[in-house]
């Protein structure tokens, strides 16, 4: 097992992460670092700290300068990762004590899945100074068996600290797009389900997504510190798949189906702007025959 963690700059963030790695129940994992342009000394201190519990599991990989995107990181941990199957575990989310356990176990006993997903809780939580409070919590699970093409089409369904891939499947489908600053797990996601089953494991959370909503600088998520950068590569994303298809089927079936939506959208509208007219109309003259 290979896990792959990206970090800069969130030193007590990354101190849980590796804390909650040594952790698992499962031991017999690698794990490497990408320090993705932060400062090198306050990683090498976490680590150095950890050395008797790491066992000379953990590499550091410091990145002058940065590689670019959370995708280019993600794929140059990845990339050197020698265990079976790969899991991405960004510096500020969590696992389950047994998550790795489990999730190996699943693979093992369903050959044909090219990947499994945990059921996931979100965490929200405030980052003051080296000390995280935790808020509420919500859960992300989807209404599924498995990860599905049908679901993803919406919006990503799979965040990667659930998401246990096969290492081989790297190689059949392709690694993360380092073009993509943003959404390029659910870029990946969308090609994963196309390539073979992805069943989602257990009825309870395994995997723990932490937000801080509030958070600026390096302390904040992407989803809400990088939100535009998730709405145009998101539009990105879904351009590209339409080229294609246009490329090999034409525009007929799209210029339908764009008329058809907006049609029955007015319609619909318009049917319940007159319902609400007709309601209101009702009530004044109840009101007046009671005056």
């Amino acid at each position: 097992m290979s896990i792959v963690i990206r970090t800069k700059d969130r030193a007590p963030l990354l101190r849980r992460a590796l804390d909650d790695i040594i952790g698992q129940t499962m031991t017999d994992w690698e794990a490497i670092v990408v320090n993705d342009g932060g400062q090198v000394q306050p990683v090498d201190a976490l680590v150095a700290e950890r050395e008797a519990r790491l066992d000379g599991r953990l590499e550091v990989i410091h990145v002058d300068g940065g590689t670019g995107s959370m995708e280019a990181a993600a794929n140059l941990g990845a990339q050197r990762a020698r265990g079976e199957f790969v899991v991405i575990h960004d510096d500020d989310d969590t696992w389950a004590p047994q998550f790795l356990a489990t999730m190996v176990d699943s693979l093992d006993a369903d050959p044909d899945a090219v990947a499994v997903a945990a059921r996931t809780e979100i965490i929200f939580e405030r980052l003051e100074g080296d000390t995280t409070t935790e808020l509420s919590r919500v859960p992300f699970v989807p209404p599924a068996e498995m990860v599905t093409m049908y679901d993803l089409l919406q919006t990503n369904r799979v965040v990667p600290i659930a998401l246990v891939v096969r290492r081989s499947v790297y190689d059949e489908i392709g690694w993360y797009d380092p073009a993509l600053k943003a959404v390029g797990d659910w870029e990946f996601n969308l090609r994963l389900v196309r390539h073979g089953r992805v069943p989602y494991v257990g009825d309870e959370p395994l995997a723990f997504w932490h937000q801080r909503p509030h958070a600026k600088g390096a302390a904040s998520n992407s989803v809400f510190g990088e939100s535009l950068d998730h709405m145009q590569f998101d539009r990105l994303v879904r351009e590209r798949a339409l080229q294609e298809y246009v490329d090999q089927n034409g525009v007929g079936a799209l210029l339908y189906l764009s008329k058809y939506i907006e049609e029955t959208v007015r319609y619909h509208s318009l049917q319940h702007a007159l319902v609400r007219f007709i309601r209101r109309g009702l009530s004044k003259l109840r009101l007046r025959r009671r005056a």
